[in-house]
């Protein structure tokens, strides 16, 4: 065998040699290929042994990004696979017994779920072994559930922190390892960092048989006890009005929808719930998903409830992802025709509604606030405002840093029920200060009763957002992405995003840059004056150019998504309702301006 390993590393010393992969790339596949911790891996190694593959399975170590670790299911350093995932859990065990005075935390334990996919049950329990090797009290869910219910689940039982196993909204090859923290939200500074970096020191991991863990009482299974918690709060807390009479269309894209969504709809009264049959099953590869990538953030997603509303003439149509986070909406247009409405759009219509209904209720305090992103819709500050209620709309991507916002604030002494909505363009929303994440279950329940209420004064849901553009004016917001994959693409990403901030644009589609917010180096850039001053602001790989002047209601917001290989850009342009086809030209113009420029520095690289 040692001859035969022989020639397999004089492959990769003549690959690395010829500049055909990198010296990072050589020293992972090596250690992956000879050290006796990855002997399950080496035949999988060696069936890898081609420049092309090689680079894309070891060029790093799969890091954690704004969700947690994502990435592809297979063998190397940047996959998900069983020596990954099992390097993430005992880099939070490790943490947890670094932090654990007298054994409190590990007494608490962690709570773990876990989605459809196909291989997240046996990561679940591989991170179950682990955490029990470690001395760790588990409580897993036994059977898939939503990353809300972990969430809720971490704050309501109460536990030290909590681990999903999910890829989100990822197609069907992925897979996903999300931390969370006490306070139920993903963890943020300074456990991020502190539990990477031991991820990173690993050598041995730590693990007790499953069964065993079992009967020593270090795992212990949840049934619906959590989840019959979660419904009784939200019909508690989340009952805006009477009106019940809406015809619905929901799709779980045969994800965790069907175990939270709608149970819940069922228990506010929406009886009128039409599912269509063929997307209920739970089904990691989601067959019946165009292209199999079930993110409702792209509206092909949601083709197979569209035509089922089309069939019955629904009120509203809603969908959700594999793990039940992001909520997808179609509404009617007339004519049997339904359009898709995006985060920025629907957003603001619920933030509307909700306020309103809180307001008339009496149960909106001095101390409301609401959360949004630097790159979601500037019609939040503006239906908000027009209530009087505190609008906090510059955190980076990500509801970990919603969830931070609403602990900093709880020790400054606010109560977290003072947060009484967040969301991000990215179809996110969070409803409930008690899931520090974002929720398509209680957003679906806010949509239905909305779609009920204005049905009942003779509006849809199209109507109101409408009005809503008469009483504020026409925000244009679109988002695109451009994907670079692999190590070239990692490479090209850190490249573009250098030069945007060396050689920014003046203007751009005939529009002037007269700001440059940036938020790695926390400094905002005066065009006019030269003059640079620190925002004290939370850091990330974001460059946001501000065109024209007006409140920020203009700009071109570019970063690197955390966990995709893409660079993400977000468009947004302002005008007078009356103006909305010219505005929706310009953001179109400025669209193109910004691929254009992007694309003639990808050349230069």
């Amino acid at each position: 065998m040692a001859d035969h390993l022989e020639r397999y590393l004089a492959l990769l010393n003549f690959y690395r040699d010829s500049g055909e992969i990198t010296d990072e790339t050589y020293q992972n596949a090596k250690m992956w290929l000879t050290d006796p911790r990855f002997a399950d891996f080496q035949r999988d190694v060696i069936a890898l042994i081609r420049p092309t593959a090689l680079i894309d399975a070891f060029y790093q170590i799969i890091p954690f990004g704004t969700g947690g670790r994502r990435g592809t299911v297979g063998t190397g350093s940047n996959r998900m696979n069983a020596r990954t995932v099992g390097e993430s859990a005992q880099g939070l065990a490790s943490y947890i017994i670094r932090q654990d005075n007298g054994g409190a935390l590990a007494e608490r334990g962690v709570a773990i779920a876990y989605d459809v996919r196909n291989s997240s049950e046996e990561f679940a329990h591989l991170t179950a072994e682990v955490l029990a090797g470690n001395g760790i009290r588990v409580l897993l869910f036994d059977s898939p559930r939503s990353t809300p219910l972990l969430s809720f689940a971490v704050r309501h039982l109460p536990t030290t922190a909590g681990v999903v196993i999910t890829a989100s909204h990822n197609p069907p090859t992925d897979n996903g390892f999300k931390a969370y923290w006490q306070d139920g939200g993903q963890i943020v500074a300074p456990h991020d960092v502190a539990i990477l970096e031991e991820v990173k020191a690993v050598t041995d991991i730590a693990r007790l048989d499953f069964d065993t863990a079992k009967e020593k009482g270090l795992v212990a299974m949840l049934g619906s006890e959590v989840d019959e918690a979660y419904f009784a709060m939200m019909e508690r807390d989340l009952n805006f009005c009477d009106e019940r009479a809406a015809k619905i269309v929901y799709s779980p894209l045969h994800g965790t929808g069907s175990t939270i969504v709608t149970p819940l709809l069922e228990r506010f009264g929406f009886h009128d719930v039409h599912v269509p049959e063929n997307q209920i099953p739970m089904d990691g590869n989601f067959p019946t998903v165009p292209r199999n990538y079930p993110n409702p953030e792209d509206p092909d997603a949601m083709a197979v409830a569209v035509a089922l509303a089309k069939q019955i003439d629904a009120d509203v149509v809603l969908a959700s992802d594999p793990d039940g986070d992001r909520l997808g909406v179609f509404v009617p247009a007339g004519g049997g025709e339904y359009i898709y409405l995006t985060g920025n759009e629907f957003q603001p219509l619920m933030l509307d509604f909700v306020v309103s209904r809180l307001q008339t209720a009496g149960s909106v305090s001095q101390q409301a606030y609401i959360c949004t992103t630097q790159v979601t819709t500037k019609m939040i500050r503006a239906v908000a405002e027009s209530f009087g209620v505190e609008v906090v709309d510059n955190l980076l991507v990500g509801f970990k840093n919603v969830a931070f916002e609403i602990l900093s604030r709880e020790g400054r002494g606010v109560a977290p029920e003072n947060m009484i909505f967040a969301c991000e363009e990215s179809i996110g929303y969070m409803m409930h200060h008690e899931v520090r994440d974002k929720d398509s279950a209680s957003a679906a329940v806010i949509a239905a009763q909305m779609t009920a209420f204005y049905k009942s004064e003779g509006k849809s849901l199209l109507d109101r957002l409408h009005e809503l553009y008469d009483e504020h004016g026409y925000f244009f917001n679109k988002g695109f992405s451009v994907f670079l994959h692999g190590a070239a693409g990692q490479t090209q990403m850190a490249q573009l995003m250098d030069r945007l901030r060396r050689e920014p644009p003046r203007e751009i589609a005939g529009l002037p840059v007269v700001r440059i917010t940036d938020r790695l180096q926390d400094t905002e850039l005066d065009m006019s004056t030269g003059e640079k001053k620190p925002l004290g602001l939370a850091q990330s790989n974001v460059v946001v150019y501000q065109l024209i002047e007006g409140g920020g209601r203009t700009t071109v917001s570019i970063r690197p998504s955390g966990t995709e290989p893409k660079i993400k850009h977000y468009i947004a342009h302002y005008g007078p309702s009356e103006q909305q086809e010219a505005v929706q030209e310009k953001g179109r113009e400025l669209e193109t301006a910004v691929r254009d420029l992007e694309q003639q520095i990808l050349k230069t690289l």
